[in-house]
């Protein structure tokens, strides 16, 4: 029973481990719509490919809205 205890523990751990070490690695920025910045537009030529490496701030989700696709 002891074994059983200590498997599910540590199996538990190591989960929320990589589930945490995920999220600190994957951040992600988000906004509230209807702040001052959505006044800013910026404008880019059709053939702009943004850079991997340059942040993407995400919209939050709408209430009842829980999946988004986005075309990238």
């Amino acid at each position: 029973m002891k074994f059983k205890v200590l498997a599910s523990i540590s199996i538990f751990l190591l989960l929320f481990s990589v589930a945490w070490l995920l999220e600190q690695k994957e951040k992600r920025e988000f906004f509230i719509p209807g702040e001052a910045e959505e006044e800013v537009v910026e404008i880019v030529p059709a053939n702009f490919q943004q850079e991997k490496n340059m942040k993407r701030r995400h919209k939050i989700f709408d209430s009842r809205e829980y999946v988004r696709i986005e075309a990238s």
